[in-house]
């Protein structure tokens, strides 16, 4: 690589000014070779484990690579140091000649770069920027999942609903329609009352079912409610982990390690040392690694907070906002329930005022006890209607 190509260069030329046997520089020069090879390989299988998805055993190679690194430059330091003392062509001693000829500044810097990126700061940071792809990437198939059950929840509880609102509307207009038409022969219809035990007892079953049916709905409200829940505990989780899944923190990341990288050259860089092999480094940390991972957690984080987070918030403000999914279903059997049972009412009121003309008797007292249970019977009914499904609009909204 360059450096120690620029190495080769430096220390031929010091040998051949101070003096040493061809043969000597010729073994340094193979020392040289063999420490280019060895470094070149460390560099690749560090750039290789970063270009790798996943981080397991990430920080570990380059944890092992430096120390290698390390005994790497003490192993060519003391090589070098013993070749250069089997020349018998000056007299100065081993250290003087190290001193003399050998790559002071290129050992010196390597030194410092390689305890800079003993600090891990690359793989930490590519490790982080992994670890948030695999955390978006289970929360999105888990949200994904806690979506689609919501809604075919939110499915069944609307098919229930309506069903039931459309029955029970049903059986209060049957319930009208009953007392208004009278049959033939039958003039009022507290006469009606006392002539059929099973006109007598319709508001009375009429009301018994609807009770059935706002249970049910009320239980149908419950299930949505709980539906609701899975889609705002998603809301909370993303709202709460954003800082630390979205673009900006994956950004950071990146530029954390980014800026590790981009140190190591100008840490080392000395003398006759230019440390350039690590500007190589650098881009290839980026290139190879780090843009990649980042890109990669940052489409994920995009489909986190760009599609899935502004859909449950859509879901939590509409579909599961109230009882229904829509609001004028509810609205629109509300009002048709109101008007069937006002006029039931009004109907009654009259059968009432007609009831107090009759002649005082026993026959006036059950006709009027017979309208009065009648009336009392629908107002708890509408009452009850009223409530209940107040109740589980509320359970739905709380």
């Amino acid at each position: 690589m360059e450096d120690v190509d620029d190495v080769r260069e430096l220390v031929e030329q010091r040998m051949r000014a101070t003096g040493f046997e061809e043969s000597i520089l010729d073994r340094v020069m193979d020392l040289l070779d063999r420490f280019d090879t060895d470094r070149e390989k460390l560099f690749e299988e560090m750039l290789d484990k970063l270009e790798t998805p996943g981080y397991d055993g990430l920080r570990d190679r380059w944890a092992t690579n430096c120390e290698q690194a390390k005994a790497l430059l003490e192993r060519l330091e003391e090589d070098l140091t013993s070749i250069l003392e089997d020349s018998q062509a000056n007299a100065m001693s081993a250290d003087e000649r190290m001193a003399a000829v050998g790559p002071r500044d290129f050992l010196a810097g390597e030194r410092k770069i390689w305890e800079q990126v003993a600090r891990l700061d690359v793989p930490d940071a590519a490790t982080l920027m992994s670890k948030v792809l695999e955390t978006d990437l289970a929360i999105i198939k888990q949200a994904e999942e806690d979506l689609k059950q919501a809604r075919s929840s939110d499915q069944i509880v609307e098919a229930i609903l309506v069903k039931n609102f459309a029955t029970i509307t049903d059986k209060a207009k049957a319930l009208l329609g009953k007392y208004v038409q009278l049959p033939t022969g039958v003039a009022r219809l507290f006469v009606l009352f006392m002539k059929d035990p099973a006109t007598k007892a319709a508001a009375t079953e009429a009301i018994q079912a609807f009770e059935k049916l706002a249970g049910e709905n009320f239980e149908a409200a419950k299930q949505k409610r709980a539906a609701k829940e899975t889609v705002l505990k998603n809301i909370n989780l993303l709202t709460s982990a954003r800082e630390q899944l979205d673009e900006e923190w994956i950004d950071k990341l990146f530029a954390r390690g980014a800026e590790a990288a981009a140190s190591w050259r100008g840490v080392g860089q000395t003398g006759d040392y230019k440390a350039t092999d690590w500007e190589w480094v650098k881009e290839n940390v980026l290139d190879r690694g780090l843009d990649t991972r980042a890109e990669a957690a940052k489409e994920q984080s995009r489909k986190l907070y760009d599609e899935l987070y502004p859909t449950f918030i859509e879901e939590s403000t509409k579909a599961f906002a109230q009882l229904t999914d829509d609001p004028a279903t509810l609205e629109k059997f509300t009002d048709e329930l109101k008007s069937t049972f006002e006029s039931l009412e009004d109907l009654l009121d009259n059968e009432a005022d007609y009831a107090a003309e009759l002649a005082d008797g026993d026959y006036k007292q059950t006709a009027k006890a017979m309208v009065d249970l009648a009336t009392v019977t629908i107002r708890a009914g509408w009452t009850m209607l009223f409530e209940k499904t107040k109740a589980a609009d509320d359970e739905v909204k709380r």
